[in-house]
């Protein structure tokens, strides 16, 4: 059997961008070999809008599946056009609070057990999913702004990272809204949180569009600088050897194509 292969994606708090990142970062890696992701932000999950689906079945109902003794938990996951696998958050909040933490974290299980890349979006800040995301994760994917609420969140988090023995290492700093004319330097974002960035994500208007009518930039313009640089990064999560080349900060403040 392969090696698992959880890519956590994180934001010390909300509205950093995060589902974005992970919508995109999913769509690329799915170019390239068989992939899943998993919303885990139970109550008020959107990877369903930023992907435009409409699943039949969502995470409680494989949770459900597997008090059932069901083995074939992978055929109840919604088909998106990239060839991407999803599995959306519960319908409404209600679902959501029912939803034991540990039973959610069995499907993740079950899922990531034949080696493909699954992409874990969690919500905003700490909690029991968000930990038990990092807890499992091969390769965490930070989410940063460049204001100084997220980038202080930021740290804490490295914090509760470091205090919970958490390695450091697999952690890839995404700076989102990289080139915004208010906020800090990416490079003093750096400097504060410890870590050099892997992406920069800039404030594009075509990444929110992408997000409202539910078809990322990887996916709906994927010869584009932004797609091309998921696609880097992508390929580097997945150990992939591109030989000589640029940084993934292709992104260059004020100018994308």
């Amino acid at each position: 059997m392969k090696d698992r292969n959880i890519i956590a994606v994180v934001s010390p708090k909300g509205g950093n961008g995060k589902t974005t990142v992970s919508a995109n970062l999913a769509v690329s890696l799915a170019r390239r070999e068989p992939t899943i992701i998993i919303d885990l932000d139970v109550h008020f999950g959107d990877v369903e809008y930023a992907l435009r689906m409409n699943p039949v079945h969502r995470l409680d109902d494989l949770v459900q599946a597997i008090t059932e003794r069901r083995d074939d938990i992978a055929g109840l996951l919604s088909a998106h056009p990239s060839g991407l696998d999803v599995l959306c958050a519960p319908n409404d909040p209600v679902a959501a609070d029912r939803l034991n933490p540990l039973d959610a974290f069995e499907v993740v299980d079950r899922l990531a057990g034949n080696g493909q890349p699954v992409v874990l979006d969690t919500a905003g800040g700490i909690s029991d999913y968000s930990l038990g995301a990092l807890d499992r994760a091969d390769h965490i994917v930070l989410v940063c702004g460049t204001d100084v609420p997220s980038i202080q969140a930021g740290k804490k988090l490295l914090g509760t990272m470091r205090d919970l023995h958490m390695p450091l290492d697999s952690v890839h700093l995404v700076v989102n809204r990289s080139n915004a004319q208010v906020g800090l330097d990416v490079s003093d974002v750096e400097e504060v949180l410890g870590l050099s960035a892997s992406l920069l994500v800039p404030d594009h208007p075509s990444l929110a569009a992408g997000m409202n009518s539910g078809s990322p930039v990887t996916e709906s313009s994927p010869k584009t600088s932004i797609a091309q640089a998921f696609n880097e990064f992508a390929d580097d999560l997945l150990g992939v050897d591109p030989g000589p080349r640029r940084k993934f900060l292709v992104l260059k403040q004020g100018r994308q194509s």
